[in-house]
C-alpha cells in the first residue's frame, strides 16, 4: 500500500475492506485538484481527514466516489487554516449564508447570524474544532451552508424570543411564533414520517448497527469506540455524519413529496429537528 492509502488507512477501524481504495483515493485527490486548482494542500493529511468522516458500504468498503471533492478540498483547507482555500472558500461559498440569511430573516438577525456562523466554522474554542470540520462531502456545501445559516438564526431568535418584522417565510414564522410552529410541525408529520423511513431504509447495515449501538442499545461512543478499536472522537464523527446522511435523505424527499423549494424544506425540517433522535430510535428499533 503506498502512502496515501497507507495515511487513509491508518484512521479506519480493523476492520474496514480496503480493495480498491488506493486508487479510489488517487482519484479523489485528483478530482479535488481539479475542482479547486488555485488551493494546494497536503494530499496525506487530507485523506487522513477524510477517513475520519467516510461511511461505508454494505460490505464495509468506504464509499468515496460519490464524495464532492472539490467542496471537501475546500471545506479541509479552511479548517487548516489554509490562505488559498479561505480565499476560494469567499469567492466560491460566502455568498450562500448572507443571500440565505438575507432572503427569510430581517436584517438585524440576517447580519447576527451570518457573524456568528461564521465564528463556528472557523473559529475555535479550547477543546472545540471548527464546525466546518463536520463537512463529510457527501452532499454539496452551498446546501449544506444555507442549511446551517438557517439554522443559526432560528437558534438566535429563539434565544432573544424576537418575532420578525416581516415573516413572509414559513421558516421565519413558523420559528417565531409558537402556536403556528406547532401547526407547521403537526401538518407535516406525516411526509416527514414518510421521508424518513425512505432515508433511513437506505443506511447500510453498518450505519444501522452503529445507530442501534448507540440509540438503543445506549452505548456510550467511548463504548463503541472499543468494539471498533478507534477513538472516541472518531465515534462521534461517524454518528454525526450518519445522522447528516439521515437528514440530507430525508431533505430530498421531502422536496420530491411536496414539490416546494429548498428553501421552504429546510424551514420544515428546522421546525420538526427535533422528532429526529425518537425517529431514529424507532427506525432501529
Amino acid at each position: 500500500m503506498d502512502e496515501l492509502g497507507a495515511a487513509f488507512a491508518a484512521r479506519l477501524p480493523g476492520d474496514a475492506n480496503l480493495d480498491g481504495v488506493e486508487s479510489a483515493l488517487h482519484q479523489l485527490v485528483a478530482r479535488a485538484r481539479a475542482a479547486a486548482p488555485t488551493v494546494e494542500l497536503d494530499p496525506l493529511a487530507f485523506v487522513a481527514h477524510v477517513a475520519e468522516r467516510v461511511t461505508f458500504d454494505a460490505k464495509g468498503t468506504p464509499v468515496l466516489h460519490a464524495l464532492h471533492a472539490g467542496d471537501l478540498w475546500i471545506a479541509f483547507g479552511c479548517v487548516a487554516g489554509d490562505a488559498n482555500a479561505l480565499a476560494a472558500f469567499e469567492a466560491h461559498y460566502a455568498g450562500e449564508i448572507s443571500t440565505a440569511l438575507r432572503r427569510s430573516f430581517e436584517r438585524a438577525i440576517a447580519e447576527d447570524a451570518e457573524l456568528r456562523l461564521r465564528e463556528r466554522l472557523f473559529l475555535v474554542g479550547v477543546d472545540e474544532v471548527p464546525r466546518l470540520a463536520s463537512y463529510v462531502g457527501r452532499g454539496a456545501l452551498r446546501p449544506w451552508l444555507r442549511s446551517a445559516a438557517v439554522r443559526t438564526a432560528i437558534d438566535l431568535m429563539r434565544a432573544r424570543r424576537e418575532l420578525p418584522s416581516d415573516p413572509d417565510t414559513l421558516g421565519a414564522a413558523g420559528a417565531a411564533v409558537d402556536p403556528l410552529l406547532a401547526s407547521l410541525k403537526q401538518r407535516y408529520r406525516d411526509e416527514f414520517r414518510v421521508a424518513f423511513g425512505e432515508a433511513a431504509t437506505a443506511l447500510t447495515d453498518r450505519d444501522r448497527t452503529l445507530l442501534r449501538y448507540r440509540f438503543v442499545d445506549d452505548l456510550s461512543i467511548d463504548e463503541i469506540g472499543v468494539l471498533y478499536r478507534v477513538h472516541r472522537a472518531t465515534v462521534a464523527r461517524w454518528i454525526a455524519a450518519i445522522r447528516e446522511t439521515l437528514f440530507e435523505g430525508t431533505r430530498t424527499r421531502l422536496m420530491t413529496q411536496l414539490a416546494i423549494a429548498e428553501s421552504d424544506v429546510d424551514s420544515i425540517l428546522r421546525l420538526i429537528d427535533s422528532q429526529l433522535e425518537v425517529s431514529l430510535e424507532a427506525v432501529i428499533r
